[in-house]
């Protein structure tokens, strides 16, 4: 949901991005204060070093109106790695002013600069993010944004879906992620690993429409849209091989490379097993020695006293 609106836009149900539009002037503003624009939002992320943004223009001469923008997710910030609190300020510098932001303006960023659409309403976004955000573990609420930005195995083309599945069934990573404490399971947690392990990029649009809440009020709510980048599948002419045929082949080679150590993993786990079987044993066999051992003392103590 975006917000809440009054039961006289209703009528209006047919032209959602008009009210969009007169509300929030095109992506530009959002609720809350009038300076956290969209550029706010954009230039939290850039000096963050968090995402690289391109514009593109293409519709007319008017190079702030664009056709698309590319994002590239280089490093997502922790809340350990903000500082004492979320609520310690930074600073950056928009239109030569300083202004203040928190550890929760920089969630919303991921957001809100997906907001933007240009006067035809046809704007897309190219989506990529960096396997090296694996460094560290991937906060939940940026789980919880690929629920509505990210992709998922639906989209995958054959060749992709293929790899995917045998991907599954060998991956150290996964096998680490199901064996730490310290990051819930959630649904398709795998196939957000997948995607990132190997920043298979992807198209991302949204569409504005009228609705209800759960209690039937009336609001202008988002339904997001995303799409396999198809130019992967496509034949370069010049080669005559897929754009995608060098990352498919990266991934082949991963799944090769972990499918190797997965009989190394097996007798490192089996050996773990052995050694934890053969201290119980020990412990047992000394525990059972010890107890035999009072229990002799015991019956020649009474035969003393008899």
């Amino acid at each position: 949901m975006i917000f809440l609106i009054e039961n006289s836009e209703i009528q209006r149900k047919e032209e959602p991005w008009k009210i969009f539009q007169r509300y929030l002037l095109n992506g530009l503003y959002f609720l809350g204060e009038s300076y956290k624009t969209r550029p706010y939002y954009e230039t939290i992320l850039t000096n963050t070093c968090s995402i690289e943004f391109k514009h593109f223009s293409g519709y007319n001469t008017n190079e702030n109106v664009y056709n698309f923008f590319k994002m590239i997710i280089k490093q997502i910030i922790s809340i350990e790695d903000w500082g004492i609190s979320s609520m310690k300020e930074r600073q950056i510098s928009l239109n030569k002013i300083l202004t203040n932001f928190t550890y929760w303006n920089y969630i919303n960023a991921f957001s809100k600069v997906l907001y933007y659409n240009n006067e035809k309403y046809k704007h897309t976004w190219f989506i990529k993010v960096c396997a090296k955000i694996f460094v560290d573990l991937i906060p939940n609420w940026f789980l919880n944004w690929w629920s509505y930005h990210g992709q998922t195995v639906k989209i995958l083309p054959d060749p992709f879906l293929k790899l995917y599945k045998n991907w599954v069934k060998v991956s150290s990573d996964l096998n680490d992620l199901y064996h730490s404490d310290h990051i819930c399971y959630i649904e398709q947690i795998e196939q957000i690993y997948f995607f990132i392990e190997f920043s298979i990029p992807w198209i991302h649009k949204w569409t504005p429409e009228i609705g209800f809440t759960e209690e039937q009020i009336s609001c202008l709510y988002q339904i997001y849209f995303n799409n396999f980048w198809d130019k992967l599948m496509k034949k370069d002419p010049m080669t005559k091989s897929l754009y995608g045929q060098e990352l498919l082949d990266s991934i082949s080679q991963k799944i090769q490379d972990y499918d190797g150590n997965k009989e190394e993993m097996i007798k490192e786990y089996l050996d773990e097993i052995r050694r934890n079987l053969l201290l119980n044993i020990t412990h047992y066999e000394k525990s059972d020695t010890s107890m035999r051992s009072e229990i002799s003392d015991d019956i020649a103590d009474d035969a003393q006293e008899a």
